[in-house]
């Protein structure tokens, strides 16, 4: 039997195995046991998602379509289907919610719950943790690997350690000989740029990171040095919010595309973001919502990835307002001899667009909503080609899914 102190919380993170591809191979059985890589149908598009068998080949999701066609040419490669993947995840989010009236979906295939007060309803934790993971089997045909751990943070860690159908526990007096001797790019939000300024400082392993002063940490690394010096020791005290059943689960609202021929033109660059943003003030409104943080994603043709974010003053659903930002934000990106292979854009910190219009931006801003809204619906009556801005007349639409990763994934210490 599990102890556990019953001043800790319990937090499971709950991690869905390929989940694109597994998704694919439940509804397709002769798919089954075969390498399937979702996405990456043209010679430029890139890999959304790789079944474990595809793995053993080395492919791997935001891999280009082109290497993992060359490590594994007899894969099946299958379009990204959005809607069967929300669905799923959808159905899996009503399995969980029975667990826990603490749950967080951070993204489509991963939830957080808060399972400490559920213990005595299931019989202890080792009986919640079998039947949840039966429960997704049975229901939806796909496994889930499952981290528990005292918070967020290490849960989330744990749960990657044993794929797929895994199960990683780390008790709360456990945790420094668990988590001390990872390399530091086992701590989520630590990206390449954060781990080479950290191997520069001597520092490779969590456990080195945890004994680097915080004042030096802050030195080098600003307010993200603090958070650093917390996530090294295993600290985060971020809660899991109780869940509403029928509320949209994502957090922020994004599209990207990868350029049909690399380019450093900033006019051809401006133009395409310029078309991603009007696609997300749409979905937006039609949400009904208002975005405070505007993201920027450029990945260039050595596939280096560089994102910058803004934070406004004031939430915004305007087109305009959220393309003034992206490309200032483009301004800031260091191309360096490489040229850009895709772009991307994405809003977050997401609120009611129920309040007062933005007056403090805009002179006129509630014409300029009510004139986003009627274009709104002249698209959704005539088609999204009905009306155009004169800039985009010979742009091609953007493509009418969702961004195919996640532009929050990416390590906020590269944003500096």
């Amino acid at each position: 039997m599990i102890e556990w102190p019953e001043d800790e919380r319990i937090i499971l993170h709950v991690d869905f195995d390929a989940f694109f591809a597994s998704v694919e191979q439940q509804r397709n059985p002769d798919l089954r046991g075969k390498p399937v890589i979702v996405g990456g149908q043209s010679q430029r598009g890139v890999v959304s998602a790789a079944s474990y068998e595809a793995r053993e080949f080395g492919v791997h999701s935001a891999m280009p379509a082109w290497e993992a066609r060359r490590r594994c040419p007899h894969a099946v490669f299958l379009p990204v289907d959005g809607a069967a993947y929300a669905e799923c995840s959808t159905h899996a989010r009503e399995i969980l919610s029975h667990f826990s009236p603490r749950m967080d979906p951070a993204s489509i295939d991963e939830v957080y719950l808060d399972v400490t007060g559920s213990l005595n309803l299931f019989g202890g934790l080792e009986a919640l943790l079998e039947r949840l993971k039966h429960e997704i089997h049975e229901e939806l045909g796909i496994t889930v690997s499952i981290g528990v751990a005292p918070n967020r943070l290490v849960a989330k860690m744990a749960s990657d350690w044993d794929k797929p159908d895994g199960l990683s526990i780390v008790q709360p007096g456990h945790l420094p000989e668990r988590l001390f001797g990872l390399p530091v790019d086992d701590i989520p939000g630590v990206g390449e740029v954060t781990r080479k300024k950290l191997a520069r400082m001597g520092v490779k392993t969590i456990g080195q990171l945890a004994r680097v002063p915080k004042t030096l940490l802050e030195r080098h690394f600003g307010r993200h040095g603090s958070g650093l010096h917390r996530t090294a020791r295993g600290i985060d005290d971020t809660p899991v919010p109780y869940y509403r059943p029928g509320e949209d689960a994502r957090k922020q609202i994004s599209r990207e595309e990868t350029l049909a021929q690399d380019t450093r033109n900033l006019a051809v660059l401006e133009r395409r973001l310029l078309a991603l943003c009007e696609e997300v003030g749409r979905r937006l409104r039609g949400r009904g919502q208002r975005a405070r943080t505007v993201t920027l994603k450029v990945k260039l043709s050595n596939f280096k990835l560089f994102t910058r974010s803004e934070t406004l003053d004031e939430p915004t659903e305007l087109d305009e307002v959220i393309f003034e930002v992206a490309q200032k934000l483009l301004g800031r990106v260091r191309f360096g001899a490489q040229a850009a292979r895709l772009v991307g854009v994405g809003v977050s910190n997401l609120c009611d667009g129920s309040g007062p219009d933005q007056l403090s931006l805009f002179e006129r801003a509630e014409e300029r909503g009510e004139l986003a809204r009627a274009r709104d619906e002249l698209a959704e009556r005539f088609g999204r080609g009905a009306v155009r801005r004169a800039r985009l007349v010979h742009e091609h639409d953007v493509e009418d899914t969702d961004a195919e990763s996640e532009l929050s994934d990416d390590d906020p210490l590269e944003r500096l």
